[in-house]
């Protein structure tokens, strides 16, 4: 594959536009779907809460949340206005009946009220944060006491492997993640591991807001 067309490869999953991007957030949700089923897990949801997802691209989790016996209110985010347009055709019913809020924003400007929402996830994410320490706390604020964050992201060993940092994305380390929501003030930080038959091993790490 072409330096030119990793980088677009790289810009589109970043940042999907185009029919090209809608492609990719198809792709996405396969490829995601042991990412997304272990964020849903971690996040041991309770009944009705409110929960958010940053940058949902193409909507798997959120089918998830919606689907389950939690029966959760459900705010997305995504800066990608082709992420929305997808979100609105697959979630039509859910965003006329009011189960579902859909918006373009970053996660560095959740527009939301302070101590807002039970759940926070992001999934694969977290390599595009031009300003972690301000997502971070950014979901901090809008979190209600004793409301959990969860991140999933690829092994940065991965991302090296493949290039994909050469290309805008990136990495870190387990370790390096615990850290950042230590500092942004999360509590009952842990890591989980599993491994993706697409991305091979992967994280999850969530952390609370006491």
């Amino acid at each position: 594959m072409g330096n030119i067309l990793k980088a677009y490869l790289a810009k589109q999953l970043g940042h999907p536009s185009g029919w090209f991007g809608q492609m990719i957030l198809r792709l996405l949700n396969r490829s995601n779907e042991t990412m997304n089923r272990l964020t849903f897990q971690q996040l041991t949801l309770a009944k009705n809460q409110h929960v958010l997802e940053i940058g949902f691209g193409g909507g798997e989790l959120i089918q998830r949340c919606l689907i389950s016996d939690y029966w959760p209110e459900i705010s997305a985010v995504d800066p990608a206005i082709t992420a929305i347009s997808f979100a609105e055709k697959r979630f039509r019913n859910e965003l006329d009946s009011g189960r579902l809020q859909i918006s373009q924003a970053s996660g560095e400007n959740l527009p939301f009220s302070d101590e807002f929402f039970d759940r926070i996830a992001t999934v694969n994410t977290l390599y595009f944060w031009s300003e972690p320490k301000q997502v971070l706390a950014s979901c901090y604020r809008v979190l209600k006491p004793a409301g959990k964050l969860v991140i999933t992201y690829n092994n940065k060993t991965f991302l090296e492997k493949t290039g994909a940092t050469n290309y805008g994305f990136q990495a870190y380390a387990p370790d390096e993640v615990q850290v950042m929501l230590k500092v942004a003030g999360f509590q009952d930080i842990q890591t989980v591991v599993e491994d993706s038959p697409y991305d091979g091993q992967f994280f999850c790490t969530s952390g609370s807001k006491n």
